[in-house]
């Protein structure tokens, strides 16, 4: 569902800055994402967000536990940045957020409730 307080200019550069975070920290390029936005609302998921060889090693008990553990500090370090690139795309706060990795899936997965207007929402190439 999409609302119309995110235009596509905005759903585009989250998508954009989603993949450009997590490809950047994990150091591999990843497959599409897909977003969902609602009223006050972001889902998003990466598809592929796995190297083929972290897919193997977590089928694996003992590297199961080894690839959550390093995607889950992948994603510790681009949360800031990224919490605050949802904001300025949007201009709106995030009252609440979360992004984890489906090792199972290889699908990285984030959600994010928006709160109060911050600012005018900054449309990719309007920036001055």
């Amino acid at each position: 569902m999409n609302d119309s307080s995110i235009h596509p200019q905005q759903e585009a550069a989250l998508v954009a800055a989603l993949l450009r975070l997590w490809e950047r920290a994990h150091g591999i390029l990843a497959g599409n994402v897909h977003i969902l936005v609602g009223p006050d609302s972001i889902a998003a998921w990466i598809e592929d967000g796995l190297s083929p060889a972290e897919r193997a090693v977590s089928r694996r008990n003992d590297g199961h536990l080894l690839i959550q553990r390093y995607t889950e500090e992948l994603l510790n370090s681009i949360q800031p940045e990224l919490r605050a690139q949802v904001e300025t795309i949007t201009g709106r706060r995030i009252v609440s957020g979360n992004a984890r990795v489906d090792v199972d899936a290889g699908q990285v997965l984030y959600f994010c409730v928006l709160g109060e207007f911050l600012t005018t929402p900054s449309l990719p190439g309007t920036e001055k």
